[in-house]
């Protein structure tokens, strides 16, 4: 598959037209966390308990909970959407899951599990991994290098993107700010403006 943008990624949201995997990554954890939790979108917000699903990894500690954890999510991307086109299973922390720092054999059943969901992805689900920078050099990188969307989140790219950082930072801080101020700060520092997927100029919700 290829690598794309945040923005890219945002359009096909936008469009309802989202590839299988997608794994996001970069130094920006909160674009990364905004990014992700957009694909929850797809699914109608009334159906939304039933067809979006969030996994934290970063428990999976040892071999037995990593294939416990695997086995769960494999469970979940192959469940069918319940009144919905669409399916969107989200896992934060999945360097835990990519790349286990315990070695055995239940940890290694796991990976080969994890690698057939990636190989044979099911198609009435999107699978958003969200994890810190990973080890090009192992077998699921590779195989998600091959099958999934790769997402670099590092500096933001346009006004967008960058207002959406700034709104992002200073919630995280439990303050808020207008959303037409966070669009100056970025037009300020330089951001080029650009059209939303929808065709407008880059506001912030």
């Amino acid at each position: 598959m290829a690598a794309r943008t945040p923005a890219d990624v945002r359009k096909q949201i936008a469009a309802g037209e989202t590839d299988p995997v997608y794994l996001l990554q970069g130094e920006d954890d909160v674009e990364k966390a905004a990014l992700a939790s957009e694909f929850a979108s797809l699914v109608d917000e009334g159906l939304a308990a039933f067809n979006v699903e969030r996994v934290h990894a970063g428990e999976w500690t040892s071999g037995d909970k990593l294939a416990a954890g695997v086995t769960n999510l494999v469970a979940a991307a192959r469940t069918l959407p319940m009144m919905s086109p669409r399916r969107v299973v989200v896992v934060a922390q999945a360097e835990a899951l990519l790349q286990p720092k315990r070695e055995s054999s239940a940890a290694e059943a796991a990976m080969e599990e994890l690698v057939s969901l990636l190989e044979r992805p099911e198609p009435m689900t999107t699978l958003v991994l969200v994890a810190s920078t990973l080890d090009k050099r192992t077998k699921v990188y590779k195989t998600l290098a091959k099958h999934a969307t790769t997402v670099d989140c590092g500096s933001p790219e346009d006004v967008a993107s960058a207002a959406r950082w700034v709104k992002t930072r200073v919630e995280a801080v439990q303050m808020t700010i207008d959303p037409a101020g966070a669009r100056v700060l970025a037009a300020l520092a330089g951001f080029p403006d650009r059209p939303d997927p929808k065709g407008r100029t880059g506001d912030v919700k």
